[in-house]
């Protein structure tokens, strides 16, 4: 090579020799804003497309050879020239605008071969054409070009790093975000999609990799190797890539449904083990993909290893992958390894219309990493991984993203956050639960095949699973799920069971909260399963519209136990967790923020936490003024044998929020400490707030500045439990521990025919007193108002297990346990 602009460059017609073109002189000052002004004008001044797509409707791009030489590591410079192959959209074209960022622009020719005019700003390249275009025509213009590619300020762009050479085709910081104009001139938008040929010479054992298959590989006499490459199907401009290192190549074949795909797997020579090892399901993904999205539809699978450490990018069958997460183990292969591999059909072969509908890209790459480890792994593990993001999201992205979002219509600064990737996912797995895994891969296959090689919108999307499944209120989870932001909360207030016959009519009141949405959420499919002491399972769907709604089912048993969405369908704002416990001792609840320790247990309970994220009810009647949490509270529910007895631990942290953390959830509560935070129950709707009756509070910290602890309540019953603050009436001091001992005395206890509770008046109040006693599931058992000293109770019939005796006098309340043997 003689110099950067004069060197030899292989193509597909052979070996040619060219040298840097006369450099003509701009002869017009140009800016970004008069061109955004010039495609108004041919797009019928219509200002609700994005700028960056404008251009798109005067010329269509049909092809881009991009002829590079890869060589200088020393000053980082590329440089060579891209042929832009472009047909007119309408009459009249005689400037083609091209964005093209920070390169020299050496000279641009015709294909009639004429040097042209041009103005070039640096970001835009306004090239004046030797004559009219019209509909019809088809031309070419070469622009050469050279120098030091540019990065994105915080992720993208195109990296000279320790050997290698690459692109990444996005700038998250960049807007349009889109960054094939580091590389090439271009139309860097998502709507324009083209084919590609690249020819890249590189030189010192280093190869090319490219979009595509490779159709020639020419080595010259001065040691220059040009690797071409082509591709047949159409990607916009950030799907385009190029990688230069050392590399060596895996070969695969996978079994397609449309044809035997190759695989090429690039690396360095000491990478390939550990790649390897990394990517041992990747066949797995590619046949899970396939059976439910449809076809892989492109000429090869690839992935090509580069030292980037931040993410990976979706380049259309040549990935590009940071190698130091290949690193031998399968820790990346479903967060990684599968999320870009689903790119090639979300993203890649249907692609997001613009930047405010990336959910369409990243949002289902993001599920489909759920979807590989259902595939490979499971069922559970998948629920695993949904439940905690959707608990972190629910928690926190309104709070790193500065409010309840749309995953439709973000900002630009938030095109890569939090709302798009794992909130898209979130209600990805949502839209799941709406349709029925049926109707959903139908959807999604129907979809991949109307909208393969074209830009898509949310719109576009909900009008073809609309199309494919016949459900029309797939409109309503659109505007719900899609176009609003926040969440709704779905919760049964109470049930009501009368036998019907062989079966049993279960009247159940429903409610729904929201937490961050504008509207009540309408036509929500939502199941509703029934069980019985004997755990027989029945569930039916009903769809729920607005705040408060009642329904009622014919049940084949009388139902002890119902939930709404047991199986975790439907992502509203709960957390919820359930576990069948037969053993003593922890079993915690980790998404659903509750810890239990079973103390008693001889049959297999059926336990289940919901953490809801949404205002308790409001206590009625407050005569003690208690300040209910106004931003979460708990149920416990399940189906438990008589013998169980558990204490039960719930944290209360009003600590600044630390993402990912457990921060900020009760800071209303924590004011300036957490000294005043009480825990309230009830059964279950139709009941009223209480202070629980059997528990302890541990601050954790300083007690005077302390925002965070956990209260433990004893003998753990079914109901809703909240935080508040007010004076409590159970948490007492040392001394008034022993004054209540004293003053409740219940025996015998165990007991088995009766047992006697026993007063000592003249440690309490005094005057009549309610007796109440309630089993673990919160119901009241007993209930007596006596002004004795002792009340003799018979327990004969009850079940056995542990109850929880409670006496109220006055504001005064003092609490034992009774166990039935």
């Amino acid at each position: 090579m003689k110099s950067l602009f004069t060197f030899l460059l292989a193509c597909t017609s052979g070996t040619i020799l060219f040298a840097q073109q006369p450099h003509t002189p701009c002869q017009l000052q140009h800016n970004h804003r008069s061109d955004v002004q010039e495609q108004l004008r041919y797009n019928n001044g219509n200002p609700a497309l994005q700028a960056s797509n404008l251009r798109s409707d005067t010329v269509d791009i049909l092809h881009y050879r991009i002829a590079l030489n890869i060589t200088d590591f020393v000053t980082n410079t590329i440089a060579g020239f891209t042929d832009v192959h472009f047909a007119p959209r309408m009459n009249g074209v005689d400037t083609l605008n091209l964005d093209l960022l920070g390169l020299t622009v050496d000279s641009i020719t015709h294909s009639n071969g004429s040097v042209l005019t041009y103005t070039y700003d640096d970001t835009l390249i306004r090239t004046v054409l030797p004559f009219t275009h019209n509909i019809g025509d088809t031309e070419s213009v070469r622009v050469y070009y050279h120098g030091v590619p540019n990065q994105d300020q915080s992720w993208g762009g195109f990296y000279f790093q320790n050997g290698y050479a690459y692109n990444l085709g996005v700038g998250f910081d960049a807007n349009p975000h889109n960054f094939g104009r580091v590389w090439f001139p271009c139309f860097d938008n998502f709507v324009e999609r083209s084919t590609y040929t690249f020819g890249i010479t590189t030189n010192n054992g280093k190869l090319a990799y490219c979009n595509g298959y490779l159709v020639a590989d020419n080595t010259d006499s001065l040691g220059f190797r040009t690797r071409t490459w082509q591709l047949d199907e159409t990607i916009p401009t950030y799907l385009a890539s190029v990688a230069v290192a050392g590399y060596t190549q895996v070969n695969q074949t996978f079994a397609g449904q449309l044809a035997n795909v190759p695989v090429i797997l690039a690396a360095v020579p000491g990478d390939t083990t550990n790649l390897k090892n990394s990517f041992l399901h990747l066949e797995d993904a590619f046949h899970a993909f396939e059976a439910r999205f449809g076809p892989y539809r492109w000429n090869r699978v690839g992935y090509v290893l580069v030292p980037f450490n931040a993410g990976a990018m979706e380049h259309a069958t040549n990935i590009g992958y940071p190698r130091a997460f290949a690193n031998g183990t399968l820790t990346y292969e479903a967060p990684l390894m599968a999320h870009e591999f689903a790119h090639m059909w979300f993203g890649d072969l249907a692609t997001c219309r613009t930047a405010e509908d990336m959910w369409l890209n990243e949002g289902w790459a993001s599920y489909c990493s759920f979807l590989f480890t259902e595939a490979v792994y499971g069922r559970n593990p998948y629920r695993t991984d949904v439940l905690a993001n959707h608990e972190d999201l629910v928690h926190n992205v309104h709070l790193e993203e500065g409010g309840y979002r749309a995953v439709s219509g973000v900002p630009h600064q938030y095109t890569y956050g939090s709302h798009v990737y794992n909130k898209g996912a979130d209600v990805a797995h949502t839209l799941r639960g709406y349709m029925g895994d049926t109707a959903f891969w139908a959807g999604l296959q129907y979809h991949m095949n109307v909208s393969q090689y074209k830009d898509v919108s949310s719109a576009d999307f909900r009008d073809n699973l609309i199309a494919s499944s016949g459900q029309t209120y797939l409109n309503d989870f659109f505007n719900d799920w899609v176009f609003n932001g926040g969440w709704p909360h779905f919760s049964i207030d109470s049930f009501r069971v009368t036998p019907n016959g062989p079966n049993y009519d279960v009247q159940v009141w429903f409610q729904q909260k929201l937490d961050g949405a504008p509207n009540f959420y309408t036509n929500v499919p939502l199941d509703v399963t029934f069980k019985n002491a004997g755990w027989a399972t029945n569930t039916q769907r009903y769809f729920h519209s607005g705040p408060f709604t009642t329904h009622t089912f014919t049940v084949p048993f009388n139902p002890t136990f119902v939930a709404i969405d047991f199986d975790e369908k439907i992502s509203d704002a709960i957390a919820d967790e359930w576990k069948v416990i037969s053993t003593t001792g922890a079993h915690n609840f980790t998404k659903a923020r509750c810890n239990v320790t079973v103390n008693t247990i001889t049959d297999s309970a059926l336990f289940r936490v919901e953490h809801h994220f949404a205002a308790p009810d409001p206590v009625l009647n407050n005569v003690n003024n208690y300040r209910i949490s106004d931003y979460r509270y708990w149920t416990i529910d399940g189906l438990l044998p008589n013998s169980f007895y558990a204490t039960a631990r719930f944290y209360y942290d009003g600590r600044a929020l630390t993402p990912g953390a457990s921060g900020n959830l009760d800071n209303g509560l924590t004011i300036p400490n957490g000294d005043s935070i009480i825990l309230l129950y009830r059964r279950n709707g139709s009941d009223n707030w209480h202070e629980y009756p059997h528990y302890t509070k541990t601050v954790i910290g300083s007690p005077n500045t302390s925002k965070y602890g956990y209260v433990t309540a004893d003998t753990l019953m079914l109901g809703e439990y909240a935080f508040a603050n007010g004076v409590s009436t159970v948490l007492i001091g040392e001394d008034e521990i022993t004054m209540q001992a004293q003053a409740l005395t219940v025996f015998p206890n165990p007991a088995a025919a009766e047992t006697t509770v026993q007063l000592k008046w003249d440690a309490i109040s005094g005057g009549d007193s309610d007796v109440l006693v309630f089993d673990l599931s919160g119901k009241c058992v007993f209930k007596q108002t006596t002004g004795t000293d002792a009340l003799q109770l018979n327990t004969q019939h009850w079940n056995k297990g542990m109850y929880l005796i409670q006496v109220r006098n006055g504001r005064d309340v003092m609490n034992s346990k009774l166990v039935i043997e």
